[in-house]
Formats: C-alpha cells, structure tokens, sequence
C-alpha cells in the first residue's frame, strides 16, 4: 500500500511538471504573438503615414496644376484679345512640361564618376528606355548608388524617371 502511494505522488508531481512546462511554453507563444501584433500595428501605422504623405502631395501636385492651368485659360483669354499694336509671332508661347528632364543626363554624371574613378559601372550603357524598364531591387541599387554620389533625392528621381516619394521610401527602407 505505501508502494502505490509513492509511485502516486510521483506520477502527480510528474504531471504537475508537465502542465508547468506547457504553461510555460503557452506563455511564451503568446508573448512572442504580442510582439508580432505590435510590429504589425507599426508597420501599418508607418504604411499609414506613407500614404497619408502620398495622399497630400497628390493633392498638391493636382492644385498647382489647376493653377497652372487656370493662369494659362486667362493668358489664352488675353492673348485672343488682339490688339492692333502686336503681331501673333511677337507674342512667346509658354508651354508647360509636365514631366522635365533632368539638368546633367544620366551619362554625363556616370561619365564624371568614370573619369574620378576609373572603374566602368553596370549602369555606364543605360538609355532612357532601360532606365524606365528596370525591375524594383535594380531601381533601389541604382538609387543608392546615386544617393551615395550625393544626389539629392529629387535629382535621383528625375534620372530614374520615378516619382519623388517613390525614392525616398527605397531610401529609407534600404537604411
């Protein structure tokens, strides 16, 4: 009878460990899930703030272009009052680039490294059209290899034909 009493009390404390070990194990599977909803809920809050950030230069991009474009209707409203004093080849026709290229082209600038440097880049033979064709890890390198030259982040954007944001989040995202 004290055989089967002893043999009892270690089974229990046996099971007692067991369930201390699961409760543990449980614990710890809900902590590292907390942690994994707190990273969840920044990313999204930094996703948040992104698109807040599009959102507002989008809309203020479309209000510059419809001032722009309102201030080109009242020209164009002046200008088809002719006066008898101006000739219609005297009056400048101002026309508005929308999508303006760059003050250096992409050769100019890797040929300067080139000749700093004397090494050839993989970027060296790019025309405008493989520019907009790269894929989105060779827009970020080619970004960072701008940014490292010390371009600024809307030089970097006109070179690789992208929008301003677009670059700042490569950049930002490669730090």
């Amino acid at each position: 009878m004290g055989f089967l009493l002893t043999v009892s009390f270690l089974i229990h404390g046996l099971s007692l460990f067991c369930i201390i070990l699961l409760y543990m194990q449980v614990t710890k599977v809900k902590r590292v899930e907390r942690l994994h909803q707190q990273n969840i809920n920044k990313m999204e809050a930094a996703m948040d703030s992104y698109l807040a950030e599009f959102q507002e230069q989008n809309e203020q991009f479309l209000r510059q272009l419809r001032e722009r474009s309102t201030s080109l209707s009242s020209e164009v409203e002046k200008s088809s009052v002719k006066s008898p004093l101006v000739d219609e080849e005297d009056v400048p026709v101002q026309r508005v680039d929308l999508k303006s290229e760059p003050s250096q082209s992409l050769h100019e600038l890797l040929s300067i490294e080139e000749n700093q440097k004397h090494i050839r880049t993989p970027f060296d033979e790019l025309t405008t059209d493989q520019i907009q064709d790269l894929s989105g890890e060779e827009i970020k390198e080619f970004s960072v290899y701008l940014k490292g030259k010390g371009l600024t982040i809307e030089e970097i954007a006109k070179h690789l034909y992208r929008g301003k944001t677009e670059i700042e989040l490569l950049l930002k995202f490669h730090q």
